[in-house]
This record gives C-alpha cells, sequence and structure tokens, in this order.
C-alpha cells in the first residue's frame, strides 16, 4: 500500500513504526484495544493465538488493553521486543489523536513480575570480541546489577554465559562468528536495520536464548570508554577495575547504547560497575552445574531439596535466594575469603538467639533490589515507596543484631585465645593471628539507616494505597496544604449532593429519587417511572433508562464542575508530590542499592548457618 492511499492514522503508525527498531512489534493503541497491522499483526497473532483479520489490504489484529500485560508477557516469552504506543490526548470528534512510544521492551529488560523468576536475575548480556579476548558484560535492569569480565577462550566464554543464562544476549553484528557460537539452530530470524540481525538461538546446553546484533561502532573502546565515563559522571574507568580492559569496556559500553539509545530506556538504576576476574572463582560449566544437581534437579519430578540449592535455601527474602544460586554456580577459589565467608556464619552459630532474631527482622523486609529497580525505572508504584519505608525501619534493627553478633564472636575468640595462651607461646599465637577485617562487620558497615527518607514516606504515603499511581489516593491528609484545600472541595460538593438529594425527596414527594453518577452523564437525578408524573417542570430530561428517566438542573451541573475540577487537579497534584518523594529516593540511590546489596549477602550467610545448626554441619 503507497503511502498515499493511508488514511491519516495509518500514516501516523506507519511513521511511527518507521522510527522504532525494525524487529519490535507495535501495540498501537485504539480506544480499549491495542492494535497491530501488517507485518507484526502476521507476526503476532499465531503467538497470542489471536484471529488475523483484514481491513481491505491491510492485516491487523488486536489485544484487549484492560488484557494487554499477558499478551505483551507471550510476545516476550516468545523473544521478541515489544514496543507500546499509547494515546496522549483525549479523542476528538474528526481529529487524529496524537500518539507517543511510552516502553520498548525485550526479554532482557522487562519488569513484568507474571514472567520473572523471583529467585533467578533476569540478565542482558553483552559480548565483544578484541582480538583473542572477549569482553563479557552483563546486567539485571529489576536489581540494578551491572558486572563486567574478561575471558580468554570461546570455551570459557560459553562456561561463563551458560552460568548466567542470559534472557537475550546484544555482540557486534558483524561478528558473525560469534552469532554461530551462541548457538546453531536458529528458530527465527529477522533483518533489522544497518544489516544487523535478530535470532533466537537454541544452543545445545544453554536453552532458549535471545541473540541481537547491534552496531559495531557502539562497542569500539574508544565510543565505549566515552559512553561508560558519560554514564556514570567519571574521568576515568581506573576506578572500576577496567584500566587496559578494552574488551570489558567495549561489551559495557554496548549494554549502555542499546539500553539507552535503542531500546529508549532510562537506566539510572545502574549505578555501579564492577569488573571480576573468573580465576576468583572456581568454573563451573553447564555439564557440571546439571550434572552435579547444584542449582536444579536432573530430573523435572524430583523435589528441590535434592539439588544443592534446595538442599541450602533457607533464605527469607527473593534477593537471598538469587544470591545463593550465584554463589553456588561460581564458588570461592581463595582460602581468605572462603574463611571470611566461615568465620561469618560461626558467628552466627554461635549466637542462636541472635541469628534468630536477626532472620525474624530480615524476613520482614520484601525484594528491596526490585522495589529499587521498579522506582528507579519509573514502573513503581505507591505500594512499592511502603514496602520499602517498612524495609528501611528494619534497618536499625538489623544492624543492632549483627553488632550483637560480633561482639559475642569477639568475646567467644578472646576465651579460646586464653585456652591457648596456656598451651602455646603468645609470640606464635600473635604471628598466626590474621588482621582480616570480619565480613560481618564489613556488611554491617554497607547498611545506611535513612531517618529521614523514613520520616518522608511516613508522613506522605498513605499506609494501603492503590496499585494505580494516577487515580487519587496515594497521600495522606495533611502532607501538602493545596491537596487538602482540593479535597475539602470534593467533600463539600459531595456533602452538598447528598443534601440535595435529601431536599429534592422532601420538595417533590419523590422516596425512591436518587442522585446518581457515572463517567458518561455525570451527576443525574433518577427518577422511576412510577414517579414521572412528579417531576419539577424545572427538571431537564437528560435519557430515558428500562425502568424512569434522568434528569440534570443547572445547580446541579455547576456542583458536578465545581467537584470533577477539584477532583482532577487533586488527582495531578497527587502524582506530582508522588514524583517529588521518587525522586528524594532517586537521590538516595546508591546508598538503598548498596544496603540491598549488604543484605542479600547477608540473608545467604544466616541461611547457610541456620542449615549449619539443623544437621549439624561443623568448619
Amino acid at each position: 500500500m503507497s503511502e498515499a492511499q493511508l488514511t491519516p492514522m495509518m500514516a501516523q503508525y506507519r511513521r511511527i513504526k518507521g522510527e522504532l527498531p525494525k524487529d519490535a512489534i507495535l501495540l498501537f493503541r485504539l480506544g480499549d484495544f491495542y492494535e497491530m497491522f501488517f507485518e507484526d499483526a502476521q507476526a503476532a497473532a499465531p503467538l497470542l493465538n489471536v484471529a488475523l483479520t483484514k481491513r481491505g489490504l491491510v492485516p491487523m489484529c488486536g489485544i484487549p488493553f484492560h488484557a494487554a500485560n499477558s499478551y505483551i508477557g507471550k510476545l516476550l516469552r516468545a523473544g521478541r521486543k515489544v514496543a507500546i504506543c499509547e494515546q496522549t490526548e483525549e479523542a476528538t470528534p474528526g481529529q487524529l489523536v496524537k500518539r507517543e512510544v511510552t516502553q520498548i521492551l525485550s526479554p532482557g529488560t522487562h519488569f513484568d513480575e507474571r514472567i520473572l523468576t523471583a529467585e533467578r536475575n533476569n540478565f542482558l548480556a553483552a559480548v565483544y570480541p578484541s582480538g583473542k579476548i572477549f569482553g563479557l558484560a552483563f546486567t539485571d535492569l529489576t536489581t540494578g546489577d551491572f558486572m563486567t569480565t574478561e575471558v580468554e577462550s570461546q570455551s570459557a566464554l560459553l562456561t561463563e554465559l551458560e552460568r548466567l543464562r542470559p534472557a537475550e544476549i546484544i555482540h557486534p553484528a558483524e561478528s558473525t562468528f560469534v552469532a554461530e557460537l551462541l548457538g546453531s539452530r536458529r528458530r527465527d530470524e529477522v533483518e533489522a536495520s544497518g544489516g544487523s540481525k535478530s535470532r533466537l538461538v537454541t544452543p545445545a546446553a544453554t536453552g532458549r536464548w535471545v541473540v541481537n546484533g547491534h552496531e559495531d561502532w557502539v562497542f569500539a573502546p574508544e565510543t565505549a570508554l566515552f559512553t561508560v565515563r558519560d554514564h556514570f559522571k567519571v574521568a576515568s574507568l581506573d576506578g572500576f577495575g577496567l584500566k587496559d580492559r578494552d574488551a570489558a569496556i567495549g561489551a559495557a559500553g554496548g549494554i549502555l547504547h542499546y539500553l539507552t539509545q535503542h531500546l529508549r530506556r532510562d537506566v539510572a538504576q545502574l549505578t555501579r560497575l564492577s569488573f571480576y576476574q573468573r580465576n576468583d572463582f572456581l568454573s563451573l560449566d553447564y555439564t557440571t552445574l546439571r550434572h552435579l544437581e547444584i542449582l536444579e534437579p536432573l530430573h523435572h519430578d524430583a523435589p528441590r531439596s535434592s539439588c544443592l540449592y534446595g538442599a541450602l535455601n533457607r533464605t527469607v527474602t527473593p534477593m537471598g535466594a538469587r544470591r545463593l544460586r550465584d554463589w553456588l554456580s561460581q564458588p570461592l577459589a581463595t582460602v581468605e575469603a572462603i574463611q571470611r565467608r566461615q568465620a561469618a556464619v560461626q558467628s552466627f552459630i554461635g549466637d542462636s538467639i541472635g541469628l534468630n532474631g536477626f532472620r525474624a527482622r530480615l524476613a520482614e523486609i520484601r525484594d528491596l533490589e526490585r522495589i529499587l529497580g521498579r522506582l528507579s525505572s519509573g514502573s513503581g508504584n505507591a505500594r512499592d515507596m511502603v514496602s520499602l519505608r517498612q524495609a528501611l525501619e528494619q534497618l536499625p534493627a538489623v544492624k543492632q543484631t549483627l553488632s550483637n553478633v560480633g561482639q559475642a564472636s569477639r568475646l567467644s575468640s578472646e576465651r579460646d585465645s586464653a585456652s591457648l595462651e596456656e598451651i602455646f607461646p603468645a609470640d606464635e599465637l600473635q604471628e598466626e593471628a590474621g588482621e582480616t577485617p570480619s565480613l560481618l562487620s564489613d556488611l554491617e558497615m554497607q547498611l545506611t539507616e535513612m531517618p529521614d527518607l523514613v520520616e518522608l514516606i511516613s508522613r506522605a504515603i498513605a499506609e494501603e494505597p492503590p496499585l494505580a499511581i494516577k487515580e487519587g489516593g496515594l497521600i495522606r491528609d495533611g502532607f501538602d496544604a493545596a491537596l487538602d484545600e482540593l479535597r475539602n472541595a470534593q467533600r463539600g460538593g459531595k456533602d452538598w449532593i447528598a443534601k440535595l438529594q435529601a431536599d429534592e425527596i422532601e420538595r417533590t414527594g419523590i422516596a425512591s429519587l436518587k442522585v446518581r453518577f457515572n463517567s458518561v452523564f455525570g451527576y443525574y437525578i433518577e427518577v422511576t417511572k412510577s414517579n414521572l408524573d412528579k417531576v419539577p417542570p424545572h427538571y431537564i430530561r437528560k435519557q430515558t433508562i428500562a425502568n424512569g428517566e434522568r434528569f440534570i438542573t443547572p445547580e446541579l451541573k455547576d456542583m458536578e464542575g465545581k467537584i470533577l475540577g477539584a477532583e482532577e487537579r487533586s488527582v495531578k497534584l497527587e502524582y506530582e508530590l508522588f514524583q517529588h518523594i521518587r525522586e528524594a529516593v532517586l537521590a538516595q540511590l546508591p546508598r538503598l542499592q548498596q544496603s540491598a546489596a549488604a543484605l542479600a549477602q547477608l540473608d545467604v550467610l544466616g541461611s547457610f548457618a541456620e542449615t549449619a545448626r539443623l544437621y549439624n554441619y561443623c568448619r
């Protein structure tokens, strides 16, 4: 179909579609539906199990707006990108509605809780080959994790990817051998812009990955270096451990460009980038992980407890469960690091009351990492704010418990040392004594109390707010004077409506008279058929219904305007206030993420201690 034959709406669709990644399916909002047209409809209809129809020569299919999330989930699970285009103004007869893309989702970047698994990360990975070295970077937008490393062989790269199990992988489009390396059984291939390719592959060992070729130049070390430095607002990456790490920088820069430019994402949650050396950990390939049943039972019908993860997992938070999977999939390889963890577990075991109290406090904290991820991405709501406040309220008690556990451990150590002095010379004991800081002490120091933020959220956010953030009910009375004034206007107007109904019943003698409201007609007076002969002449007939008629009066419509005007301004102001509070949270995001990461590690250590206590494990 030529451009000249397109209606204004379809021309708008074509323009918006042309600005998107070529492999993204565009969900185009039309009233109460999202519609898909042309090749998008042909690709999506069988995946969504919806009817493919035609309007003239245009293939099309649609999904209801209220159930869109479940359909979007199906597209993401099928490895597709999804662009969501919303109407940005009310429809006016005879005029084209303004629309714009509000989100571009992909398998490795979405926040859909119905697809995500609480105990697993949802990684987007990038691979950049530089000579004989591969740079690997990966991020989980739902938690803010962002890490990079370098490997020196194809097998080492695959081993690390098999461990991470990313939902999506990007690589330089011209590096076709990387795509072949990542999987040979291609199940779908879509030509993208610039000659890049997007393919859904199933490597023999790794399950299904979505592999996307991205512009080569964004991975180039000079470009990637600028991208990463610009994101973190630093002059050098040496402090990130990335000095002379061109391959790792290329992969990290590729991810940031893909997210911010290709998918148009705000990545405020990526506040830190960590470089790690693979030789600090024991390398376990997919075959080893599977056959030793480290993370999953070998047989699908076997109980979870039959694998190592299931046997050891007594974490009480989802972020702790994710960290446990990470620790088990890459065990420490250095004696000093292993001993630090063992000492932390021993400290917990030596104070059973402290351990019980700590785990009870920790169980009150929800998935803080993903709460922060949602708030920083703009998808969080007021309930996330309440959960954040509840988590922060637990930190003082958690820190005090850790301090008590550490003190009890030190006293026990001093008693042991005193006993040993009776056997060994003091100078020998001093030579043997290590100066390694306590892991529990380090983690305790990473927990930051934020009483001002707790107080702000407590004053501002309702205790049981609604899920939606644009429909009111978020902010407490007394927090904002202007909001209180608008709410008082609403309440006064509704009191006037109640009094009007009572007065009209008395004046007309119609006992069944009701003053009602709906979103189509606003406020109206409803009278049943049997009482229509009593209707006063100044009532203006608005609608006939099955059992009566609806009327309005000038006074009623005037008050309706005041009530609805105050309600509309109130809802808008509540949303603005919520955004201000969100900005206050984001100002503390690095410290909040540090606290969440520390809590995840502490949860794993507490889980180890609980398991050791239960089964009498010893050091």
